[in-house]
């Protein structure tokens, strides 16, 4: 199988063609030597046409602890509840890890969004002049977009990435 193929199947599949796994052994990161502490997933899906394909989530993503609120990631982005969690989700075949995003969980776990890419969209490089104030294009791929679908409680996720100005691109 190829990684492309296991993309589309995902992108592709409802929520009804997963199985939830409640509780379970579920992947878990190398240790935090600083910490003496190791992250852990606490949800587990597998595709119910092929038992092969599996998504975890929940791990905590490192390198994002110092992020706490939203305005960090998306300066503009509003939400009744501003506090976030940036957590890996991760797709395993024949439980191999073949693929790894980052998803955001915003507004108090009601949604998921990806953290998808930030681009500095009026900066014309060295040797030109500096702007007064830096503007950024947020993006997200139909791949990042459709991983948070998957694991979406609800069906407001564009509403979510409109409010974060995250567009999505391929």
């Amino acid at each position: 199988m190829r990684l492309s193929d296991i993309r589309d199947t995902i992108i592709n599949s409802e929520t009804e063609d997963w199985h939830s796994i409640p509780a379970g052994a579920y992947f878990t990161d190398a240790p935090n030597i600083d910490t003496d502490s190791f992250e852990q997933h606490d949800s587990l899906l597998v595709y119910r046409d092929d038992v092969s394909l599996t998504v975890q989530w929940g791990m905590r993503a490192r390198g994002y602890d110092h992020v706490q609120e939203v305005q960090q990631i998306w300066p503009s982005a509003a939400y009744p509840d501003p506090s976030v969690r940036v957590f890996h989700i991760d797709v395993f075949w024949c439980g191999v890890l073949v693929d790894r995003e980052s998803l955001v969980s915003v507004d108090g776990g009601r949604a998921y969004l990806p953290i998808g890419s930030k681009r500095c969209t009026n900066w014309q490089g060295f040797g030109h002049p500096k702007p007064e104030t830096y503007e950024f294009d947020y993006t997200a791929t139909a791949w990042q977009t459709g991983l948070a679908r998957l694991i979406a409680s609800n069906s407001e996720l564009d509403s979510y990435m409109a409010r974060a100005h995250v567009i999505i691109r391929d």
